[in-house]
């Protein structure tokens, strides 16, 4: 990475605002992510059943569905300080609640989906607004490397957080992780109510017409189809890893959380190891060029997954599907922020997302019930032959050149 690059990488962290939110951030997403180990084995824990296993991951995916919209268009309409701290409040709110109810031995298979399903949609409200914001706290030229800050945020955490997440669920059980996400959020919510930005212009334009006008641009924007339609298929397919790993781990290999967040960890660590490499290999590919290997890299890690049984096989492939599966989405990604104008970006990342983890929800619970009926190792080599069917998709649905040629400089990003 040369110092140029590395210079204008960081200089949203110049920014106080933004400064002082990114550190907070790093905090939440450590949380979020241990809160995600202690979640998936808290189920593990009490069923066997891979549905109800996959269901945990589908119930923060799913209600992107029902909430991920309106979350846009609320982005759009009203002041995203206060809607962050209204959501960043309810997301606290769940965790802690699960956490209790953890701690106090009242935690059924129910009850957990239930407060899952509600951190979920606290999240799907929150995620189009905390994308848009950026531009509010930074100059518009450093809008790119504040994204991509806020991504690296987000992969160094899933580097490390699995593990730690794993380590503290084997030696105090999974209550103390629920706790530390819920407090994880209050250094957000502190920094959003110490944010002292210009007065918000309230948009006259109602919230339906809103929608229909961010529904009306999508539909019709041919280089925001495409990458929607397209990471739908891939996150269907690919989900087959949230929903299934741990089962993969306990069941499969015999290990117990801290292996479980070990694996996690390996693939965050392939996340943060390619981001280094992506913005050179843009520079030099189109982004079809790049998206065809990584979709292949990652199939093949899927049939890896179905057929081995050595942990330290399992860690290697682990690795290379983060390096793939941040490969496919940085491009979707940065090929939908770069077709959105200003005034429709928080409507058009909210209908990405709802494609996004939408699919992810589904796939999750499909590839549970699909794990019951033919067994983990089976489910993973179908999700990884069906993910090669996300190819030929590149020839119907290609990726608008101009999205990426006209902004040659925007570092990776992905999620």
């Amino acid at each position: 990475m040369s110092s140029s690059f590395f210079q204008s990488l960081v200089a949203p962290l110049r920014v106080p605002i933004f400064r002082s939110l990114w550190i907070a951030t790093v905090a939440s997403n450590i949380g979020t992510l241990m809160h995600g180990i202690g979640a998936a084995w808290l189920m593990t824990s009490m069923t066997s059943s891979p549905l109800l296993v996959g269901l945990v991951p589908a119930c923060i995916f799913l209600p992107t569905f029902f909430a991920g919209i309106w979350g846009g268009v609320l982005s759009d309409l009203v002041e995203r300080r206060k809607l962050l701290i209204v959501t960043q409040t309810g997301m606290m709110a769940c965790a802690l609640a699960i956490g209790i109810c953890t701690l106090l031995g009242m935690m059924s298979p129910a009850l957990l989906l239930s407060l899952t399903f509600c951190l979920g949609f606290f999240s799907a409200m929150n995620l189009p607004a905390w994308q848009s914001q950026i531009q509010e706290m930074v100059p518009v030229d450093h809008v790119a490397a504040a994204v991509s800050l806020n991504s690296i945020s987000f992969n160094a955490a899933r580097s490390v957080a699995p593990a730690l997440g794993g380590l503290l669920v084997a030696a105090a059980g999974p209550a103390p992780v629920f706790f530390i996400n819920a407090a994880s959020f209050l250094g957000t919510i502190l920094v959003l109510l110490g944010w002292k930005r210009p007065p918000h212009k309230k948009n006259p334009q109602a919230v339906w017409s809103s929608f229909r006008e961010g529904f009306s641009f999508v539909r019709h924007s041919h280089s925001l189809r495409a990458p929607m339609i397209r990471v739908t298929a891939f996150a269907f397919c690919g989900s087959a890893v949230w929903a299934l790993l741990p089962l993969l781990a306990r069941e499969e290999l015999g290990t117990g959380p801290a292996g479980y967040g070990v694996m996690l960890t390996a693939f965050g660590a392939g996340s943060v190891a390619i981001a280094g490499l992506i913005p050179g290999l843009r520079r030099r590919l189109q982004p079809d060029r790049l998206i065809a290997p990584a979709i292949a890299l990652l199939s093949g890690v899927f049939i890896c997954l179905g057929v081995a049984s050595h942990y330290l096989v399992v860690l290697g492939a682990l690795f290379v599907g983060g390096m793939a599966w941040v490969g496919v989405l940085v491009q979707f990604n940065v090929a939908v922020q770069l077709s959105s104008p200003e005034k429709i970006r928080g409507r058009a990342m909210a209908f990405y997302l709802v494609f996004f983890q939408g699919s992810l929800g589904l796939g999750s619970a499909f590839h549970g019930w699909l794990a019951k009926l033919a067994g983990i190792p089976n489910t993973f080599l179908i999700a990884g032959v069906f993910l090669l069917l996300g190819i030929p998709l590149i020839l119907v649905f290609p990726l608008a050149a101009s999205s990426w040629n006209d902004a040659p400089n925007v570092p990776a990003t992905g999620d």
